[in-house]
């Protein structure tokens, strides 16, 4: 089985294909410190077989904070349970290649909204703030001190969530991003500058998480986002995982873009996109979205290194381990979505599936 076998990116080397997509957790305390609970989590899945586990979203900055009980790398006090978190999964598996999701929520939060532009999002009803050329450089540094926190802590690499609509997600679009200025001629500039930013202090690697198709009407699309992964192929992002949709996407939709019912969409609803991107760079590719089944997480390794599942290791961690295995052949998440919205009411990331 290809996916069981070991690969390289540039600076890492993974002992499988499989990768444990990010997933908010919704398991810190009130200032974003990291608790037992989320340890267990985090120790499952090292033990469950995946090759590359990506943490939920962390907030870069207070203002940055998408949720409640969102974990933090805000500031240097929430190191020592990022570490602690670190040290029990390279416990659990050596081998496991831990990446920390770093994000700041944008307009997508009742916290601060902020935004490139000043463009109402009508699923909160929120119109953000505008954000000046003093906000964006200090976001830029809250993403680049987040980044040297998530070394110090441990962490294998950091990846950027440039997708969903959240604040790097609003800049690359031409929906979001309205702006006049250099942040607005050359959209993807902020996260050029934060990487830049990263590597002039660090050589930790840095993935992203981007959007290829916004799903609303002057949003991105896939042509535009073929062209921004070329800059970050070029620049030397360690890979790229190909995502879509944002809040708002519902409204022109009609359903919730990110989490499809794989029932109705089929498995692996963004693979077009990312084969689109993988044939124009070099860097590692990969693939999420409603990945289920073996056969088809095999299918899309002829094309892209990796496959993310998040929502089937929601369901069981160990899934992985038992496809090594010949116990099981795919998931059986049926894409209730009862896991997302239960972390959307605050409650902890986990199965509530009755079936």
């Amino acid at each position: 089985m290809l996916l069981f076998t070991p690969v390289e990116t540039e600076n890492l080397r993974m002992k499988n294909r499989l990768v444990r997509s990010a997933t908010a957790e919704s398991m810190a305390t009130k200032e974003g410190f990291v608790t037992d609970e989320m340890v267990e989590l985090y120790k499952k899945l090292a033990e469950g077989g995946a090759g590359t586990v990506i943490t939920g979203y962390m907030f870069v900055s207070e203002e940055g904070r998408a949720s409640y009980k969102m974990t933090g790398i805000s500031e240097d006090r929430h190191v020592d349970g990022l570490k602690k978190l670190v040290s029990t999964v390279k416990k659990a598996d050596r081998s496991v290649v831990f990446v920390a999701q770093l994000a700041h929520a944008g307009r997508q939060t009742f916290i601060s909204p902020v935004a490139p532009s000043a463009v109402k999002d009508p699923f909160t009803g929120i119109e953000p703030r505008e954000m000046t050329g003093e906000d964006i450089e200090r976001v830029i540094d809250d993403f680049v001190n987040a980044a040297l926190r998530a070394e110090k802590a441990g962490f294998d690499a950091v990846q950027l969530h440039a997708a969903h609509g959240y604040l790097l997600s609003e800049f690359i679009s031409p929906h979001t991003n309205r702006r006049k200025d250099e942040y607005g001629r050359e959209r993807a500039k902020i996260l050029l500058d934060i990487f830049e930013g990263i590597r002039g202090k660090s050589r930790i690697p840095v993935m992203i998480k981007m959007n290829a198709c916004d799903f609303v009407p002057g949003g991105l699309e896939v042509g535009e986002a073929v062209r921004i992964a070329k800059l970050l192929d070029d620049i030397g992002f360690e890979a790229i995982e190909v995502s879509g949709g944002m809040y708002e996407s519902i409204y022109h939709q009609r359903y919730n873009v990110v989490s499809q019912k794989v029932g109705k969409s089929g498995e692996a609803y963004f693979r077009d996109y990312a084969f689109r991107i993988k044939e124009a760079v070099n860097i590692p590719v990969m693939v999420v979205g409603g990945v289920r089944s073996l056969d088809v997480a095999e299918s899309l390794l002829e094309k892209v290194e990796f496959v993310s599942m998040s929502r089937p290791l929601i369901r069981d961690p160990f899934l992985p381990r038992k496809m090594m295995a010949g116990e099981a052949d795919r998931s059986d998440c049926k894409s209730c979505n009862l896991c997302l919205t239960a972390i959307f009411e605050g409650k902890p990331l986990g199965c509530y599936s009755k079936n």
